[in-house]
């Protein structure tokens, strides 16, 4: 994880669910049918899940006031069983944009929102979870790369 990443959560503990082990997350990707990226597995192994500003990070834990089903399991289920979401087989659902949209990351690492408003558009939010991460904590989410 970025230092940017570690030095939020780490100055904000209640923020973060805790460490996730290797069983629990083989576990998880079992139950999702789906492999963690590398960065995403980091970030689970180390902090759980986790709520950045504007956000919650669905990960492996479920963070003390988050209630039920605020984990990725939950989550990915809900988007895809639950709602039969089109076209995120491959996703791994790991926040929302607090419309009602899911975001994913994608098996290469990339992450991704559908927008229902928009016939279910795919907009691409970041090239990695690293980047998606430092774009929440930089309120650049939204931004234009170019």
């Amino acid at each position: 994880m970025s230092n940017l990443v570690n030095k939020f959560l780490n100055e904000n503990p209640s923020y973060h669910a805790g460490k996730t082990s290797e069983n629990e997350i083989k576990n998880i990707e079992q139950q999702l049918n789906l492999t963690f990226s590398k960065e995403f597995r980091g970030f689970v192994e180390k902090y759980g899940s986790a709520e950045f500003p504007g956000h919650t990070i669905y990960g492996t834990k479920e963070l003390k006031y988050m209630g039920e089903n605020k984990n990725v399991v939950d989550k990915t289920h809900f988007f895809k069983v639950t709602q039969k979401w089109p076209d995120i087989e491959d996703w791994i659902v790991i926040s929302d944009d607090g419309s009602g949209n899911p975001i994913g990351l994608l098996p290469n690492g990339e992450v991704w929102l559908s927008d229902h408003d928009s016939n279910f558009e795919k907009i691409k939010l970041a090239s990695s979870f690293e980047d998606f991460l430092y774009k929440l904590l930089t309120d650049t989410l939204y931004e234009d790369d170019e």
